[in-house]
């Protein structure tokens, strides 16, 4: 259960990226905490089972983002 395969018959896409794209794009604040626990979570089980460099490189990016975002979050929710 790593892929989800979208119906208009494009690439498939690992969970963790789908996870990670709902956080990104996630506009309601009382929704975006969750999103990003469930992109962080799959974003780490998929790391333990990696070994290519590349894609650690890619996980490792996508965990630094949505540490940004969810700085950001609590910053504007500080102001």
């Amino acid at each position: 259960m790593s892929t989800t395969h979208f119906p208009s018959g494009g690439p498939s896409t690992s969970v963790w990226q789908v996870l990670y794209q709902n956080a990104i794009l996630e506009f309601d604040n009382a929704k975006l905490p969750k999103r990003i626990w469930e992109a962080r979570s799959a974003i780490r089980d998929k790391a333990e089972e990696s070994l290519d460099p590349s894609e650690r490189l890619l996980l490792d990016n996508a965990l630094q983002s949505l540490q940004v975002l969810e700085e950001w979050t609590v910053s504007r929710k500080s102001s």
